[in-house]
């Protein structure tokens, strides 16, 4: 039936046309942004997912940042251990020549002075290594890394603690051990002033390498567990990611197929309108 007062066909084409525009709004919202979910009204229980998704992602995150701290701090750590080492060696080669029936005295005094000014440099090397003002090798360090987003997961504890000593500070290394500790007495007082004492020396000097040594194999085997840990964080936030692509990607394919299909229908609404309206009009003339 033909009406004035109620354009049916016409309010039925702006109901269309202005859903279709709703519609096609979303879908080019979806493929500027790359994001299927712009708003929760997009579909609130994936965004819902998401969020949750990208909780964790943060905390895998962070747990990356704490391996990666705590390797800086354990290659800071063995670097000093390192120079300590090669120190060490060094001292060895003196007292080894020290003890040779081939110098003399005079030399001896000559070694001697190289042998004490080593010692202290050990200890310099102690007081410097730190990490950001901490010290690594004064036996106080104790701290743990969290090395995964679930709050129940055991942190990992990176202890350097007492085990070497020289003249003046303390050396700390991995491990404890009252042996080397009580040992270290007589090397702080060691010296290559004489045959018999860099004979003795060179007995002291070889224990503080081995020393050293297992606390460097300890400081690597702790490296090594938090390497596998960040293999671990990786792996999880690249399946991750992945899940959470799911929900919040937009397929732009899917995307430019809605896009094509809703002007089609915008178009149909817009000409619906218009031949509504002249009808309408033309309706109007019968009454002129």
């Amino acid at each position: 039936m033909a009406s004035i007062n109620t354009n049916m066909s016409a309010t039925l084409a702006v109901s269309n046309l202005n859903k279709t525009t709703d519609e096609m709004t979303s879908v080019l919202t979806a493929m500027s942004s790359g994001k299927a979910i712009n708003s929760a009204s997009d579909d609130a229980a994936g965004l819902a997912v998401y969020t949750a998704m990208s909780v964790d992602y943060a905390a895998w995150e962070q747990a990356g940042d704490n391996a990666e701290v705590a390797t800086a701090i354990l290659e800071t750590a063995d670097g000093g251990l390192s120079e300590i080492a090669d120190i060490l060696e060094r001292m060895y080669e003196l007292a080894s020549q020290a003890s040779s029936g081939s110098v003399t005295d005079t030399e001896r005094a000559y070694l001697d002075d190289e042998y004490s000014e080593l010692m202290e440099q050990i200890d310099s090397i102690v007081e410097s290594t730190t990490y950001f003002d901490t010290s690594l090798l004064d036996g106080n360090y104790d701290e743990s890394f969290t090395v995964s987003a679930d709050a129940g997961a055991t942190p990992i504890s990176v202890t350097l603690d007492t085990n070497y000593a020289t003249t003046e500070d303390v050396v700390y290394v991995v491990g404890s051990g009252t042996t080397a500790t009580t040992a270290t007495a007589a090397f702080n007082t060691s010296s290559v002033s004489s045959a018999a004492n860099a004979t003795t020396a060179l007995a002291m000097i070889e224990a503080q390498i081995e020393t050293v040594s297992a606390g460097r194999a300890s400081v690597g085997a702790m490296m090594s567990r938090f390497d596998y840990a960040a293999g671990n964080i990786e792996t999880a936030q690249t399946n991750l990611e992945s899940a959470m692509s799911v929900y919040m990607d937009a397929d732009i394919a899917q995307l430019s197929a809605d896009q094509t299909e809703l002007g089609v229908k915008m178009d149909s609404a817009i000409q619906a309108l218009s031949v509504s309206n002249e009808n309408l009009e033309k309706l109007s003339k019968l009454l002129s």
